[in-house]
């Protein structure tokens, strides 16, 4: 008897640790900060510390990508579909958006 309450107490305790969601998963979309000072004039609280302005450009995730003017957005822009390879190299000036296989752009980051 003792050990099967010892086998039960150990199958509890396996349990609870285990997870039943998914976890964090990949970063989220990069999203201007909020309006600070509740004015709504269109203000941003802190300043884009992103070397290519990515985290400036929140407004483009959920948007196709051929009604994005690219030419508008800063220097170098890679198009990132989900079957497409990438290269390694960091270039911390380049922005990249990842998309979804219909042109959907899911975050934009720099690299």
């Amino acid at each position: 008897m003792k050990h099967i309450v010892l086998a039960a107490l150990a199958a509890l305790a396996v349990t609870a640790c285990s997870s039943g969601g998914s976890g964090m998963g990949p970063s989220g979309p990069a999203l201007p900060p909020p309006d600070m000072d509740g004015d709504m004039d269109g203000d941003i609280a802190a300043p884009d510390t992103s070397p290519c302005g990515a985290t400036q450009m929140g407004y483009l995730v959920g948007q196709q990508v051929e009604e994005v003017d690219l030419a508008s957005l800063s220097g170098n822009v890679r198009l990132i579909y989900p079957d497409t390879a990438v290269t390694e190299d960091y270039r911390p000036a380049r922005l990249n958006l990842d998309l979804t296989e219909s042109g959907v752009i899911l975050r934009p980051w720099c690299g």
